[in-house]
This record gives C-alpha cells, structure tokens and sequence, in this order.
C-alpha cells in the first residue's frame, strides 16, 4: 500500500498569526524581526512584501529600503505556539501520526485512513477548509507518498492551494522544478555554485550518475541525487509522549558570539533546572536545538550519565551540545533547550567532582532568590550583563 503524507503548511507562520490577531495587516507587506536594531534581521515576511524584494534573513534596513511601506512587528513565541498547538489539535483528530516539521509546517500520514475520510486529496482539501474557518490562517497542502515530496508540493502550490502528487510520478514531478526547492539544496549550494556545474533543476540532478554526484557536490551527492527522484522512507514522526521542559530565546540581533551564547544558554539552564526542580523531577537526557541566521536549524542529542537537575550539571552538558550542534560559522538568532525523558523523585548525586555540589548548591541558590529576587544571585559567567532594577524585580521562570 502506498503511503499518504500531507505537508500542511503556513507560509510566513509568525506573520499569519499575527493577521489573526490584527485584521488590519491582512493585504499589507508586513514583516516580523525583533524591534530595537535596524541590523536585525527579518523572520518572516508577507507575500506582499516579498514581491517587492524582501526576503527572510536581511536586516530591517535593507527590507525598509526595498518596502517602505513595511509593517514591522515583533516576534511572539507564545502567540505562535498557541497557533502551533491549536492546528495540531485540528490534525490530530484524522491521525495519530503528526509530526510538526517547523513553525507552520507539519506533515501528517493518512495511510490506512480511506474508509474513515475518504481519498487523501479530499482530506486534504478538507482539513485546509477547516484550517481556514476555524484558525482563520490559510495553509499550503502537498499530497505525496513520502515527506519530501509532499513538502515540496506544498511549496510550490503557494500561496494558497492544494498540489496532489499521484504515487510514482515524484521524479517527474520534481524534474522540472528549480533544484533550490529540494531540502538537501540549500545547504550544498553554500559551499558549490550549481549554475557553475550546469544543475539549474532538479532533472538535471538525476541525470548525473552516483559517481558523477559524489564527485561534484561530495558526501551530499548521493543524498541530494536521491532527493531530485523523489526517495524518502523517513516516517512522520510523532509528538514526543514522554514529559518534557523547554526552554528557548530569540537573540536580539544574531551573533557567533561563543561569551554571548554561552551567556544565553546558562539562562537557558538556570530556567530549565528551577521548573525541574519545583516540579521534584530530573532530566536523564538533554537536546539543543538552534536555528542559523538563514534559518536553517541544527540539533545535537545525549543522554546524561545521571539523572540531573542542577543548572552547572545541565550547562556543562549543554555546552557541549552546542559545540556539536554550531558545525557551521553562520551566526545564530534562536537556541532552544529541552530536558527529556524526566523521572521523579530523589535524584542519585556523584560522591566526588564539582557535580556532588551542584545540586544542594542549586537548591539554596533558588531559596535565595525565592527571598530576595532573581537578581540575589548571578552567576559570574553573566556579568558582563547589565543588571538593571526591573530585570531584578523580573520572577525567575
């Protein structure tokens, strides 16, 4: 049985949400970028503001210069993971199987699902209706047998629209298409010009042997040859069913600062580790995640010899997961941290090393600053911040 996979996707996410809440944006170029420097650089923008040449990774100034008429707004984490979880509420109730993918893009696996929904494309045209009159946001819907080509589909039937991609023609399908839109494209064109060797569309990749592939574009070659023929057996992966704490910031401006991203990821753990903590649970599993200027998104993984939930332990395990996760010199705007796999009660503690302290040590540290402000204690690695009056009057989350 062939597969059915819906990408459903909602092109410029932060800026749909924000027409939802504003009405008046709707129809006019808008962008979202963090307020406070012309040098930030932008999020998301409308389609509007595309055609007159703004793109998503260029500062402020360079977009109010191609689009004076731009409207900024600021990025709101909270009002999108609302939006995140209310869409994935509504694709919850055809499948199980729902896998978001990035902000706006989830792909959904309808295999096995015809007697309950019909024919996958009249789901899909179903759940873009429901998407529209009950979120009030307009998505991009690809239907296809595997992710890669689904994700594809709906991207090219942009803005707004329905792409049915009928099981066995994903390399014709895909031939003609620019080679940009394919997933692995992005990241080889940065260090290989594909007009340099002739590969302007995706046919143009097929047509080059294995061999020829490795030898032009290296360990990628193979990769990106199999994506240009429409081969994906990656599954949609579920929402992780195990509790999890989160943790993440939005940089002012990006930086490949390593004083200035330490700094945001020592935050990062004190946060993590007082939720863990005032919930009497440890984290035997540790992920970071962070997305690049040019928004393309990195993760690195481990498992913690113990249980923990003291800020140093988390920090020095986090560190070395951002050392693997940055393998690029792009500067970052976005770091997420996420304990996984929590247990509860008491917590084993190493008898000898720096980490035996670290857990009564986090624990007074969170009584003192339960007394006395978050601003009581400040770790020395944070210094070089400024602590002002309201940001020592601010709850430690």
């Amino acid at each position: 049985m062939d597969r059915s996979i819906l990408c459903v996707d909602v092109p410029a996410f932060p800026v749909a949400v924000a027409r939802v809440v504003e009405p008046g944006l709707r129809g006019r170029p808008v962008i979202v970028a963090p307020e406070g420097s012309a040098r930030a650089l932008v999020v998301a923008a409308s389609d509007e503001a595309v055609q007159e040449g703004v793109r998503a990774g260029m500062s402020i100034a360079q977009a109010v210069r191609r689009c004076p008429g731009v409207v900024l707004r600021p990025p709101d984490e909270i009002l999108c993971r609302r939006a995140t979880a209310a869409v994935l509420g509504l694709l919850g109730g055809y499948s199980p199987l729902v896998e978001p993918s990035s902000p706006g893009r989830t792909f959904l696996d309808l295999t096995g699902t015809g007697r309950l929904f019909g024919h996958a494309p009249d789901a899909a045209a179903r759940i873009r209706r429901e998407v529209a009159d009950r979120l009030r946001l307009k998505a991009t819907v690809g239907v296809a047998v595997n992710k890669l080509v689904s994700r594809v589909a709906a991207r090219v039937i942009r803005p707004d629209g329905l792409c049915d991609v009928f099981p066995g023609s994903e390399a014709a399908f895909l031939s003609p298409l620019p080679v940009l839109l394919l997933p692995g494209a992005a990241v080889v064109a940065r260090e290989v010009r594909f007009d340099d060797l002739g590969v302007a569309r995706a046919g143009d990749l097929v047509a080059l042997s294995p061999a020829q592939a490795r030898l032009a574009f290296g360990w990628r070659g193979e990769r990106l040859r199999r994506q240009a023929l429409g081969l994906d057996e990656a599954p949609v992966r579920p929402l992780e069913r195990a509790p999890a704490i989160a943790c993440e910031d939005t940089l002012a401006e990006p930086t490949n600062v390593e004083v200035d991203l330490l700094r945001v990821l020592l935050d990062l753990c004190e946060r993590a580790g007082a939720r863990l903590r005032r919930a009497r649970t440890a984290t035997v599993r540790l992920r970071v995640t962070i997305r690049h200027a040019d928004d393309v998104v990195a993760r690195a993984e481990a498992a913690l010899p113990l249980p923990a939930a003291a800020d140093l332990v988390l920090f020095l395990q986090a560190q070395a997961l951002l050392l693997r996760a940055r393998a690029r010199r792009v500067a970052l705007r976005w770091i997420e941290l996420r304990c996984l796999d929590l247990v509860r009660g008491e917590r084993q503690m190493g008898l000898f090393g720096p980490t035996a302290r670290a857990e009564p040590l986090s624990e007074a540290i969170d009584r003192l600053r339960g007394r006395f402000g978050s601003a009581a204690v400040v770790w020395g690695r944070r210094l070089g911040e400024r602590v002002t009056p309201a940001a020592a009057r601010r709850e430690t989350p």
